[in-house]
Parts: structure tokens; sequence; C-alpha cells
């Protein structure tokens, strides 16, 4: 599709440190020759979850003679080995998003089909799941810790506190992690990682680890839950107009997208109910559940789990702390004593209601798109106006194959269609969608085209 005389297509760029992958510039920076402005990389995949695993990619290497030099010849550097791999999806004068990553392996094929194929893993693998510890951390009784206080602690307690940004806040988690207290936080072999989600579970939090311009772990609340009645839900941006050309999205922040003609390729939207002792997490854990003494339902306290990988912070794993190492059983025993948490619970209730349909979708990358993460919220609304539906981001894949990017999103919500889980939000998208002729007695096919495939015009 064209605008404004130019040809709106997706384009990937791959860096190894300063080295240009999908247009090769390193023969002019001592590497081995190779075509010049050819691409070396290409079948570019990225995965980013919610919870659980933390962002993965993995890209094709030219399998042939000259190709796999300059591969051999990355490898054999050790300099290379500890660089930075970035990958950026984008559309020229339009939106972009740049992963992080480091090597992490590979796969080499021969015979009839020969293929290299690169993994790639968010430098916080190393950072955040690499070194098991045992911490303790008690406070007085009558005054306890601030939730913040207790996380700020466990950063010094892995030896991370040089990376000031390894721990960010979506400002609603923020606040409440200020007002709830803890008066324990005891773990015998277990991560960072593992401390974080498990700390943040008791607030009804979610730990996300994000890689967009640079490797942290989010902290997210949930999307449906009202502090008190009458109380604004978190706001929503909408990403047609909060991200401008060249923008990075906010990790710490929800972006809406409307899904509508132009936009999806395939929507599969399914519930389930399950009994109120089961939660809908992905992830196993061994924090035992407890039941709401108000309502008598059931209350899940999971914490994630994260594979072993290996160490990238051998400073920090080596350095001296008042948690001690622990010992290479993997055996993982949390306990929290909260103090004043009061919505908690409701809290996680509601992070867990919020996963109990599910929605999969595939679609070509179009400019609206760039940037979808996990978090974000998806709009699906009846054409008639009428209602709209909330799904919240729980893995985003970006895929290049051949001339395209594909996108496949996996979303979830609470039982029940039609009813939006933040109404006040939903307004806001259902008025905007009215609006630009989305939606409604005036809504065009051209409405769509222009929401989901316009791009900014550049006049200088």
């Amino acid at each position: 599709m064209s605008n404004g005389g130019f040809l709106r297509s997706p384009r990937v760029r791959v860096l190894w440190g300063e080295i240009n992958l999908s247009a090769y510039d390193g023969t002019s920076k001592g590497a081995p020759a190779f075509p010049e402005k050819s691409p070396v990389v290409f079948d570019v995949q990225v995965d980013l979850s919610a919870e659980g695993d933390g962002p993965t990619a993995e890209m094709k290497w030219d399998p042939t003679g000259p190709g796999y030099a300059v591969y051999e010849w990355f490898i054999s550097q050790p300099e290379y080995m500890q660089t930075q791999i970035t990958i950026e999806f984008f559309y020229p004068r339009g939106k972009r998003v740049v992963f992080v990553f480091v090597w992490s392996g590979q796969s080499i094929n021969y015979g009839n089909d020969m293929s290299v194929s690169v993994k790639m893993v968010s430098e916080l693998a190393g950072l955040i799941n690499a070194n098991l510890r045992n911490t303790a951390q008690a406070y007085d009784e009558k005054k306890g810790a601030s939730t913040l206080d207790v996380y700020k602690r466990a950063q010094k307690q892995f030896g991370l506190e040089k990376y000031e940004k390894i721990l960010q806040f979506n400002e609603t988690s923020l606040q409440y992690a200020k007002k709830a207290k803890i008066i324990s936080a005891y773990g015998n072999d277990w991560t960072f990682g593992n401390n974080i989600a498990n700390v943040a579970k008791q607030t009804g939090d979610t730990a996300m680890g994000i890689n967009i311009g640079q490797a942290s772990v989010v902290i997210m609340p949930p999307f449906s839950f009202k502090e008190k009645e009458g109380s604004a839900q978190e706001p929503v941006l909408n990403a047609a107009t909060a991200i401008g050309p060249g923008q990075l999205p906010d990790v710490t922040k929800r972006y809406g997208y409307i899904l509508g003609p132009s936009i999806i390729d395939s929507i599969t939207r399914t519930s389930n109910w399950k009994p109120p002792q089961q939660d809908n997490d992905k992830t196993p854990g061994s924090q035992p559940r407890a039941r709401d003494p108000r309502t008598g339902r059931f209350i899940a306290q999971k914490p994630p789990t994260a594979p072993q990988v290996a160490q990238s912070n051998p400073e920090g794993a080596a350095k001296k702390t008042s948690a001690p190492l622990g010992t290479t059983n993997n055996r993982a025993s949390l306990g929290i004593q909260n103090k004043d948490n009061p919505l908690g619970q409701d809290r996680q209730n509601a992070l867990n209601d919020e996963k109990s349909s599910e929605l999969s979708m595939d679609t070509l990358m179009c400019p609206i798109l760039v940037g979808v993460k996990p978090h974000d919220i998806l709009y699906v609304p009846s054409l008639t106006g009428k209602y709209i539906e909330d799904w919240i981001v729980q893995s985003v894949g970006y895929s290049q194959n051949n001339g395209q990017v594909n996108i496949n999103l996996r979303a979830t919500r609470e039982l029940g269609l039609g009813k939006p889980m933040n109404e006040a939000a939903a307004k806001e998208f259902t008025d905007f969608a009215k609006s630009q002729g989305l939606v409604g007695p005036n809504a065009t096919l051209e409405a769509w085209e222009k929401y989901a495939w316009d791009l900014p015009r550049v006049t200088s």
C-alpha cells in the first residue's frame, strides 16, 4: 500500500553491536567480506510474555560459505559474545519498536537442508534468574515496611543495585506498593525473578520481563480493579495518538488498539470456566492458596517460576550481601507475612478473573500495531457501536517472513462478552471510534484503512 508517493512496507533492522546485519556493513569494521548492504539474517522472530518466560528471539543466518564465515567471526570474538543485539521493527516515517537481546545459542543444520539459527534472550535472563540466594527480610511488627522498600531491599540482596532501572512500576502499582506493608519475607534457594514475582503476587500485581529499549522488570496492576466505588480506573493511552513517529512505547503504561477491518487476519475468542479453587496462572507455584474470610472465595497466590539460564551478572552473583548464595537443589521455599495489605486479596481475585476468557489473533503488522506489547489493551467493538470488549494482551510475537512482518497476539479478559472491564477507558475508545467513522451508521472501510495504515506525512 502507498501513502504520499511511497510504499508502506514494514522494515526489520538487526544490529549486532554497531554492525548492521540487515544491510551488511561489517567489512569496513574488520569483519569478513560479504556483499555490502545485503541481509545476512532473515526470518527474525521476537516473543514477549506478560508472565513466566522472559523475552526471547530467533533469526536465521545466511547459510552460504561467506555468510557462515561472518557468523564464525562473530562468535569467535569475545567482545561480541557480550555485545547487545538489537532488533527493530518499524515503518519508515512511522512508529518503531526496538528490542535488546544477547546471544544465547545456535542450531546448525548440514545436508540438503542447510540452515543456521541464532537464538537470543533478554539480558534479564542472566541478571534476575541466574543465581540462587537465601533471603531474609524482617521488620518491626507494628510498623512493617512498604512493599516498595521490600522490592528495593531484594535488589540489594541480589547485588543488582547498580542496575537502577531493572525495576520499573506502573503508576497505579507504584502508589499501592507505597501503601501496602510487609512484616517479613523469607526465601530459600530462589532467584531475584522469583522473589520479585512473589512479592508482586501479594498485592495482586504482575511482574513482567520486557526489553523494549532496555531490559527491565515492570510491575503492572490488574486492569479491571477499582480501589473504591466511584474511583477512577487506570487510564489507557490511545496508541493512535500517544505514540508519535520514531517514538518507543512507555513500558510502564498501557496503550489501547481498536481491532476491526484492515487489521484482523484471523481472530478467535473462547471462554473457559474453572472451579473457584483453581486459578488461571500459566506457571506453577508452591505458595499455599487461601480463602477470603469475608466471602469464602479461594485466593490465588502462586509465584511464577523462571528457567535458569547462563549468568551475565558475575559481579553481582558473587557479591557478598545479607542474602547468602543458595544451594544447587533448586528448591524454592517462599514465605511472606503481610501486615497492611487491605486490597491485596481483591486485587488478586481481579487478576485471576481477568484470565477467564481468551482471544488469539494473527495479522499483518500494520502501522497502528507497531509496538503492541503485553498488558496493552485490545478493543473489539460491535460495528453498530452499541458495545465494546476490552482484552488484556498476555503475549506478543513479531515474526518476519520474506517481505512481511506478522504479529501473533494472545489476550484474556473476564468471563462474559460485551461488557468492558474498565468502563471509563472503554467509553473513551468508543467515542474515538465513532468520531473516526470506525463504528456506527457512518462507519466505512476507508476509515478503518486510515486508522490502521495511515502514516504521518513528512514535509521537510
